[in-house]
């Protein structure tokens, strides 16, 4: 599986996408795309485009929804290929490892959500705590930019001539005022190049003034909050008769009892210790407000389908049954990407959990603790899953021979 690089480490304190067309239906076309990549153990961009462009599928006349599956770590597009990422693996191993067709449809729209919670959660949920109305969209949307500056620029590791202006360039919501986008005939992210010097933007210095003026354009408003609210619609968050939905309620209540919602009702959701490794920082450098990916998909699994953990310490049966079943993972995550087969020894955690996770909230019983298990395999000379550490992903799962 490809490392991406974000281009710009402090890129991941903020968690946005880009406001470009391709969001709507994501729940469905996320469906089509699985069952494409499952049916053929690959995705190549000749299937791809017949899926995005062809009569009786998408038949759409935009390249952007690629840029959005990206955003949403689905698949990249890259020149003359196409790569398979951790959120559709994730997708297709939950999708084999179950039979009932609507626990497929439970583990898709959980792995849907983890997907918006990571890469848009600081958008997603503030809007839905917001009621998707305009005026508190805007409150909670600049609270949340000014905390999060107000955190980063006091972190020692950030100090420097630039430090500030990179902070507030990046730790702000909107980034394309220009962009009008289209259904139709509109430009993907990757065509918005800039063609001007980035020295003045570079040499310009951000005033207090500024600061504190965040501002949001009609545009933003056109675009952004309604394709959210359709999101929570397909999530079953929310209704537009009536707001947020009893398991819209639960969600936002299971949050805040797990720290992400503050006291002053924003959500708040600082990287993950891998996410800090990846980009180039320690893992501690956030302190207690960076969480693991394992302790993050617990949360969310929990707020989202009541998820219950099993108790530690765990017993042998409990291990032999992580074995059992990362071994079943590792077998159908070998079976897919056809053309990657041979790259495809081990499996990235941010794949394996996420699809035990997922498979966990399909089925509706208890998660066993997967860290808690893997570790205890690791003791002693008869382990029969190995783990390795990875700066990408936080690490990998192999089985011993």
């Amino acid at each position: 599986m490809a490392a991406i690089v974000h281009s710009d480490p402090i890129s991941i304190f903020m968690r946005k996408i880009g406001y470009s067309v391709g969001l709507e239906d994501t729940f469905n076309r996320i469906g089509d795309l699985e069952e494409l990549y499952i049916k053929t153990r690959d995705v190549t961009l000749s299937s791809w485009n017949e899926l995005v462009r062809g009569p009786g599928h998408w038949n759409l006349k935009s390249e952007n929804i690629a840029d959005v599956f990206f955003s949403l770590r689905l698949i990249q597009l890259i020149p003359g290929d196409l790569l398979v990422l951790e959120n559709l693996d994730a997708l297709a191993i939950t999708n084999k490892l179950l039979n009932d067709e609507e626990q497929k449809k439970r583990a898709r729209a959980f792995i849907m959500l983890w997907a918006i919670l990571v890469n848009d959660g600081e958008i997603f949920v503030n809007l839905l705590l917001s009621g998707f109305e305009k005026e508190k969209i805007k409150e909670k949307l600049r609270a949340v930019i000014m905390h999060k500056r107000t955190v980063m620029n006091i972190l020692p590791s950030l100090d420097g001539k630039n430090g500030a202006n990179r902070i507030n360039r990046v730790i702000n919501i909107e980034r394309q005022e220009k962009n009008k986008g289209s259904s139709g005939a509109g430009q993907s992210v990757a065509s918005l190049k800039r063609t001007t010097p980035l020295e003045a933007e570079k040499m310009r210095v951000i005033t207090n003034s500024e600061n504190e003026a965040i501002t949001f354009s009609e545009d933003y408003f056109r675009k952004v909050p309604p394709r959210r609210k359709d999101w929570a619609r397909s999530l079953k968050l929310w209704e537009d008769k009536d707001g947020l939905t009893q398991r819209g309620k639960e969600f936002i209540s299971r949050l805040t009892e797990s720290g992400y919602i503050d006291e002053n009702g924003l959500f708040i959701f600082w990287p993950m210790d891998y996410e800090l490794v990846k980009a180039g920082f320690k893992p501690n450098l956030l302190g207690k407000q960076s969480k693991s990916l394992w302790d993050c998909l617990i949360d969310f699994g929990n707020a989202y389908s009541h998820l219950q953990i099993s108790p530690t310490p765990i017993s042998d049966k409990d291990k032999d049954d992580v074995v059992k079943q990362t071994e079943k993972m590792l077998e159908v995550f070998r079976s897919l990407h056809a053309r990657k087969a041979m790259l495809r020894r081990e499996i990235p955690i941010t794949i394996a959990y996420v699809a035990a996770v997922s498979y966990a909230c399909a089925v509706q019983m208890p998660i066993l603790n997967f860290p808690v298990a893997i570790d205890e395999e690791q003791k002693g000379n008869k382990r029969r899953v190995a783990f390795r550490r990875s700066r990408n992903t936080g690490g990998a799962l192999s089985m011993m021979k």
